[in-house]
This record gives C-alpha cells, sequence and structure tokens, in this order.
C-alpha cells in the first residue's frame, strides 16, 4: 500500500484532488451559509414577517425559547444566523426582556 503512494502518478493525483476539495469547498468559509444581508435588506425582510408569524415568535419569547425562535425567524425572512439572532435579541429587548 505504501509503495504506491509513492509512485508519482499517485501522488499527483492526490495533490489535484486535494487542491480540488479545497477551492470547492469554498477556502475556510463554509460556502453553505448564506451571506450577511445589507441592513435595508434585514430590515426588509422583517417587514415581509406577517402578522401570525410574529405571534408565533413572540409566544416562543415569551417561552424563553430563544433557538425556536430564532430558527422561525429564519425560516420566515432568509436571514442568516447572525442577523436572525440579532433581531430577535433586538426584539426581546424592545418587550423587555434582557438577554438570557
Amino acid at each position: 500500500m505504501i509503495e504506491k503512494l509513492s509512485d508519482p502518478t499517485v501522488l499527483f493525483a492526490l495533490v489535484i484532488a486535494f487542491y480540488l476539495g479545497f477551492t470547492v469547498r469554498g477556502r475556510g468559509r463554509n460556502s453553505l451559509s448564506p451571506k450577511p444581508m445589507a441592513q435595508e435588506d434585514a430590515a426588509g425582510a422583517l417587514e415581509s414577517v406577517t402578522v401570525s408569524r410574529w405571534m408565533e415568535i413572540d409566544a416562543e419569547i415569551d417561552a424563553r425559547r430563544k433557538t425556536s425562535v430564532i430558527k422561525l425567524l429564519r425560516t420566515a425572512t432568509g436571514l442568516g444566523l447572525k442577523d436572525s439572532k440579532e433581531a430577535v435579541e433586538a426584539r426581546m429587548a424592545a418587550r423587555g426582556m434582557g438577554r438570557r
């Protein structure tokens, strides 16, 4: 097995495979994560949330289920994790509920 790894053709193929894998995955970043939205886009996404969805989100906030609230908001808006977390924390602060 080790003799096969020392073959120049096999080594070249391994280097090419490593390089292609590195470039395809996004050079150290999680390429599956959405890019952060501009402030205006995030505000627009929050405005598109329906009243019934806000009621559901507020009920989860009241139940102190922050992770569930963030998931609901992400589903409703398409915001990334950071933007959703910040929006949830702002909503909680506006409702008089500090960080938990």
